[in-house]
């Protein structure tokens, strides 16, 4: 665990928080050369692996007719775009 001043954390704080979130960094807070706060992730959060996500959209159920009849409508909407037209346009 990395230690930190405090006066540095509250300069980098939101370069701290995201490296929390993302890497799942933990930092030890210092003040005076002690410890007075931990900066780490929240218990309870799950991270899933990549080589995991096949497997669970798998499992997900069928989206059924609602999702085809949308397919259907999103194909027939770009069927009248103007070749090379960009909707965002």
């Amino acid at each position: 665990m990395e230690r930190i001043d405090v006066t540095q954390a509250a300069r980098r704080f939101s370069d701290l928080l995201n490296r929390v979130c993302y890497q799942g960094a933990s930092f030890e807070l210092e003040r005076n050369r002690q410890v007075v706060a931990r900066l780490l992730p929240a218990a309870g959060g799950r991270r899933v692996a990549v080589a995991d996500l096949d497997r669970l959209f798998a499992e997900l159920p069928p989206l059924g007719e609602d999702a085809r009849a949308f397919g259907a409508e999103l194909d027939a909407i770009r069927c009248e775009l103007p070749p090379g037209a960009d909707p965002w346009v």
